[in-house]
């Protein structure tokens, strides 16, 4: 049980973490868009990409956090 805690945990601050690159990026990205430092396509690009990564990166953490969950109610008799 403490392992599927130490598990939970780590999760939690990677998916905390990985919001913070993500939406830093957007950010970024956004602000030179409106600045015009870059076309709006190539922003559009970098945009999708970041949303992408995002996703799968996500995706994967939730099947650890999941992972975690289960260990937590799981019988050790």
């Amino acid at each position: 049980m403490a392992n599927a805690l130490k598990d939970l945990q780590a999760s939690g601050i990677a998916v905390v973490s990985l919001a913070a690159i993500v939406l830093t990026g957007l950010a970024v990205v956004q602000g030179f868009k409106d600045s015009n430092t870059i076309d709006n396509a190539t922003a559009t690009k970098f945009i999708t990409g970041l949303a992408i990564f995002g996703t799968f990166s996500t995706i994967i953490i939730l099947a650890i956090i999941g992972k975690a969950i289960i260990g937590l109610f799981k019988r050790t008799d």
